[in-house]
């Protein structure tokens, strides 16, 4: 958006990603830790259920650990990946 401006204000989306975690690196920056996750994430879909599922992962992204909200689960059944994720049952 306006990376290219120095003084530009943040305008940060807020938005609910499923993905699957490669590997977290910690970095340092004006005396502050903070710590990221390199994320693969997914093309989600719906079903008539509400039950989320994919067939194949997207691009991956770096998040801060801090966006994690919860840990959710993947089972396959034929070609489609559904998520199981316990706050939707």
């Amino acid at each position: 958006m306006d990376a290219h401006l120095a003084n530009a204000p943040r305008r940060l989306v807020s938005e609910e990603i499923f993905g699957e975690v490669e590997y977290y690196i910690t970095h340092e920056y004006d005396n502050l830790d903070r710590m990221f996750a390199y994320v693969r994430k997914i093309d989600r879909y719906d079903d008539d259920h509400g039950q989320i599922y994919f067939n194949r992962y997207s691009s991956f992204q770096f998040i801060e650990v801090i966006g994690i909200d919860r840990c959710v689960g993947f089972f396959k059944i034929e070609n489609l990946f559904y998520i199981l994720d316990r706050e939707k049952i």
